[in-house]
């Protein structure tokens, strides 16, 4: 058989043709992820990741899928972090202070009573100072990477009676997040019962609890909270919570660098879009108050004074539960103390 020049080129031809189909179809390969939030339809938080879902998707020509999957659909809020590392679904939407029974570091992450007067310092620490570096660093350990982080607008307290000053908690029982929340409520005299944000309304209709440390005063205006009580504490001391978008380490590395490049943008996008919006919602649900039958409380300078005195209390008790507890809350602590915050 003779081989000719012409010959050599066209198998060649053929190879590189074959070569390059194959790559363009692994190129518009989809990866579908299947990713559990902590919140149910109907909530802006909820509807602000569809969106980031539906930009994703076509920011990436189709090569990645989000399927955004509501509270409960999958396991439990409290088993979502397992539930990612072992494969059952591919990421999380949820509240690091919820993983506080793994390591009780996870809580000032997602959560430090009375540090911040503003929702951007909030986010000025995370993405500035070294925040989204620590919640990598405590997700790492467990199997998953962080994409981001977001958070909302000032957390508002909904009650079937009025809560005025520190004198009203006495006795009063309220819905609390896990971690230093609880500590602190319980030395005003509250009574703090700890459940998933999910089961406030509910519990809050059936009198289970008096009164909620929830969301913003328009998530809680979204979720109903106001159509069954008559009383809400606007500026509640606790400060606004963190959450994050954590998905199994290894499909993680699986992505190209231009995926993960335009989730860790979309999820910066998100943080912002939910701040503004929460803000905005506020303002709506204020103007609205005297239609609503709503009577909404401020605490005093000097109530929101004592309860950042005993926060700062039980921020150093806590420090002592684990080495990343220690390492989280110092940094709080020396970005405040930077801002002439503390």
């Amino acid at each position: 058989m003779t081989v000719t020049k012409r010959s050599v080129l066209a198998g060649l031809t053929a190879t590189i043709l074959t070569v390059g189909a194959a790559q363009q179809g692994l190129a518009q390969e989809t990866i579908t992820w299947r990713v559990q939030t902590g919140w149910l339809p109907g909530n802006d938080l909820y509807d602000s990741v569809l969106e980031m879902a539906e930009r994703v998707e076509t920011q990436t020509s189709g090569r990645l899928k989000i399927e955004v999957l509501p509270a409960g659909a999958v396991v439990a809020l409290s088993q979502t972090l397992d539930s990612v590392r072992i494969g059952i679904v591919d990421g999380h939407i949820s509240y690091p202070s919820v993983y506080a029974g793994i390591d009780p570091g996870f809580a000032p992450l997602g959560d430090i009573p009375g540090a911040y007067d503003d929702r951007f310092q909030t986010v000025e620490f995370m993405y500035f100072a070294g925040g989204l570096d620590l919640v990598r660093e405590a997700y790492a350990e467990q199997g998953l990477f962080t994409i981001g982080v977001g958070t909302g607008s000032w957390e508002a307290v909904p009650s079937r009676v009025p809560l005025e000053s520190w004198s009203d908690f006495e006795g009063v029982k309220l819905r609390t997040p896990p971690g230093m929340g609880s500590l602190i409520w319980e030395r005003f005299g509250a009574v703090p019962i700890v459940m998933p944000q999910t089961e406030v309304f509910s519990a809050l209709e059936k009198g289970v609890i008096d009164a909620a440390d929830d969301g913003s005063l328009s998530y809680n205006a979204s979720v109903g909270d106001y159509d069954i009580v008559n009383y809400t504490l606007a500026n509640s001391p606790h400060s606004n919570g963190i959450w994050d978008f954590s998905v199994n380490a290894d499909r993680w590395a699986e992505l190209p660098a231009d995926i993960q490049s335009v989730l860790e943008t979309n999820m910066r996008d998100v943080m912002v879009r939910n701040v503004m919006n929460a803000m905005r919602g506020d303002r709506e649900v204020m103007k609205k108050v005297d239609e609503m039958g709503l009577t909404v409380f401020d605490l005093s300078p000097e109530d929101r004074a004592a309860y950042r005195e005993v926060a700062i209390e039980v921020w150093d008790e806590w420090a002592e539960k684990s080495p990343l507890a220690k390492k989280v809350i110092e940094a709080h602590k020396a970005f405040l103390t930077d801002q002439g915050l503390l």
